[in-house]
């Protein structure tokens, strides 16, 4: 079983013969659940229209901070009218993105305020895009409330580091996202703030903040590549119970298909090789992360 925490199925240069090809190949494949992530109005209700035509997809609804120089109010509004729907499960993908340049700098910022306020507003999980703006993601996010107490506690906790463990209390969770102790011994939770870090590309260091604060740690294909140290290692500290797998197809493929148009189901290869930094098996990592997606994302 896997999960895809972040793709791009809604993806704009998909013909519908194609998006329905490839929703084919994800049906053949071991994947059970995909988050349709949009990056602005119109793929929000691709992502929407692709969660009402199959079960295995859920929807995120929100703008990129690509979109910051064009976006309006109306936009905003109709996001929140778009995450209303019964399988949105969350506002992103939403953040800063300096890679280009910081021409737009303020813009963003304040497009990425708005939507961390649609989200507590709307008590929704939140994923974050950040590149190249890795201090100030985080101060923002702080500053708008994103791991405040009272953010916490809209929703359930999570199982504390070292409980999905082979062998630890919460280890024998026999149904994704349902979480149990194992024996006599109570299961430990922590406060989670759903906050998704998608495709994270900061320090190991700042990985084990956001731990501390809350967030989840999502990981694609960049931990795959010979020049991904930065990810295998914060994969590393990361404590399993606060990491989820992704694609961000169409773009980033994994090793060995690197170079090529990404798929979600290529999340295999994501899985593989956390499992490898973990100690763990392929199957017990990918029983676990795909835990991690229900209850992140509170697919029932």
């Amino acid at each position: 079983m896997l999960f895809d925490a972040h793709t791009h199925l809604n993806f704009e240069k998909l013909t519908d013969e194609e998006r329905r090809a490839l929703a084919a190949e994800i049906e053949e494949s071991q994947l059970v659940y995909i988050i349709d992530v949009a990056d602005c109005v119109s793929s929000a209700k691709q992502a929407l229209q692709d969660s009402d035509d199959y079960d295995w997809c859920y929807a995120a609804v929100g703008i990129h901070p690509d979109h910051a120089s064009v976006y309006t109010d109306g936009d905003i509004e109709e996001i929140r009218r778009l995450a209303a729907h019964p399988k949105a499960m969350a506002i992103g993908e939403i953040g800063l993105d300096f890679y280009y340049g910081t021409d737009d700098r303020e813009e963003q910022q304040e497009l990425f305020r708005k939507q961390i306020r649609l989200a507590n507003e709307l008590r929704m999980p939140i994923m974050i895009h950040s590149r190249d703006a890795n201090q100030l993601t985080m101060d923002i996010l702080m500053e708008e409330g994103a791991f405040s107490e009272e953010r916490k506690a809209w929703f359930p906790d999570r199982p504390a580091p070292g409980t999905m463990a082979p062998g630890a209390p919460g280890s024998d969770m026999k149904i994704p996202g349902e979480y149990t102790a194992a024996g006599d011994e109570p299961l430990r939770l922590v406060p989670d703030a759903r906050v998704q870090m998608h495709c994270y590309s900061g320090s190991p260091e700042m990985a084990e903040e956001y731990v501390k604060l809350g967030a989840t740690i999502s990981l694609g294909g960049p931990i795959t590549f010979k020049n991904g140290k930065k990810a295998a290692e914060a994969a590393r500290r990361t404590p399993i119970e606060f990491l989820l797998s992704e694609t961000d197809a169409p773009y980033m493929a994994p090793e060995p298909l690197r170079g090529r148009p990404n798929k979600p189901y290529y999340v295999e290869h994501v899985v593989r090789r956390m499992a490898m930094i973990k100690g763990l098996s392929y199957e017990e990592t990918s029983r676990i992360l795909t835990g991690n997606g229900k209850h992140f994302f509170d697919i029932p």
